[in-house]
């Protein structure tokens, strides 16, 4: 589902059976009837086809995690569409290689302050102390080797949204 992006972020407009319909980006890889996982790894293109098929069978929304064929990680998003000729939209967001440098708590800190969740119920929800939270987040600065907390949210907000937002309510 996911190419080399202008700017790392691409939509695409599929048919019921995954045929691209639309494209955004002028990639000439990308042609109207090929299959939206034409560019996936193996694993990435049956869970890409899973997901699919959820999106056009049961209506619902799915966002996972493919690899194309030249090692680039994308966060896709899937939406439904009422009409079997433009079944489903795909949004792709291309995943920095270094966000693999992380740690999965790393991760997970970052997944909820991309949430907008404050210093103190990230370390709440995680069941550690404010301390150990601002322990990840600088680590993470480090290893993404971005200049300050604000350039870090910004990362966060971008590339490091959890698959399954929590169900509780978000308090400033």
């Amino acid at each position: 589902m996911s190419d080399v992006m202008l700017d790392g972020i691409n939509v695409t407009i599929c048919d019921w059976r995954g045929h691209v319909i639309w494209r955004s980006g002028r990639k000439p890889s990308w042609k109207p009837g090929d299959l939206a996982w034409k560019h996936l790894t193996g694993e990435s293109t049956e869970r890409a086809k899973l997901a699919f098929a959820k999106v056009v069978t049961l209506g619902e929304e799915a966002t996972l995690e493919l690899e194309n064929k030249r090692g680039q990680h994308s966060r896709e998003w899937l939406w439904p569409l009422d009409r079997p000729d433009v079944a489903v939209c795909v949004l792709s967001v291309l995943i920095p290689s270094e966000l693999k440098t992380l740690t999965d708590r790393e991760r997970e800190v970052l997944g909820l302050l991309a949430l907008g969740y404050p210093t103190r119920e990230i370390a709440e929800r995680l069941d550690v102390s404010a301390s150990t939270v601002h322990t990840h987040l600088r680590r993470s600065r480090q290893k993404l080797a971005l200049p300050s907390v604000e350039s870090l949210t910004g990362f966060a907000a971008r590339y490091c949204h959890p698959s399954a937002a929590p169900l509780q309510s978000i308090s400033f």
